[in-house]
């Protein structure tokens, strides 16, 4: 059962989530449904240059040059570009507002044309969840749920995204405790 509809939000990591692929993740979440979910990391980088893998991408050359994100462990052969703003020239799913993602070519074309959107960000592979999976762990508290701000992709330095998308629904991630006590 679909507890929430994560849509569109943010995925933040508590201290406590110990599996090594998403320890002090943010993950922006493409897609929430009734058989599963997608979503992308926004806050690993892979490699600081995009130009090393121009030919794997079949180019030539690249007019911008841009970092390579890790988006998670689900397929690390394939790219996607988070981008804004929206159009749906490139085979898109409109995640939130101006906000999108795509696996086409065609916008690494254009972004290395220098043509491309205004903001972009670039990760190979996904954080993907059967069925229920997400429910079972947002219920098992393994992650705060926050809305998206773009400026958090597009601009704030990836070591301080952790920090930064808890801080959007006021949690400080070094007080930050998930034991109970008895009253």
């Amino acid at each position: 059962m679909l507890i929430n509809d994560v849509s569109g939000k943010l995925l933040v990591a508590v201290p406590g989530l110990e599996d090594t692929n998403f320890r002090h993740t943010v993950i922006l979440v493409c897609e929430h449904s009734p058989e599963g979910a997608f979503g992308i990391i926004v806050n690993r980088v892979l490699m600081n240059s995009f130009r090393p893998l121009l030919k794997a991408f079949a180019l030539e050359k690249s007019a911008v040059d841009m970092p390579i994100h890790y988006g998670g462990p689900v397929r690390p052969e394939q790219g996607y570009v988070i981008y804004s703003p929206f159009e749906k020239r490139y085979g898109t799913l409109q995640i939130a507002g101006s906000l999108a993602v795509t696996a086409s070519k065609e916008i690494l074309q254009e972004i290395a044309a220098g043509r491309g959107p205004s903001k972009f960000f670039f990760a190979l592979g996904f954080a993907g969840w059967t069925a229920n999976q997400l429910e079972e762990e947002l219920m098992a508290d393994s992650w705060l749920v926050a809305p998206v701000e773009p400026d958090l992709i597009f601009n704030v330095p990836v070591n301080d995204r952790w920090r930064q998308a808890a801080a959007i629904i006021g949690v400080d991630l070094e007080r930050f405790s998930i034991k109970s006590g008895l009253a």
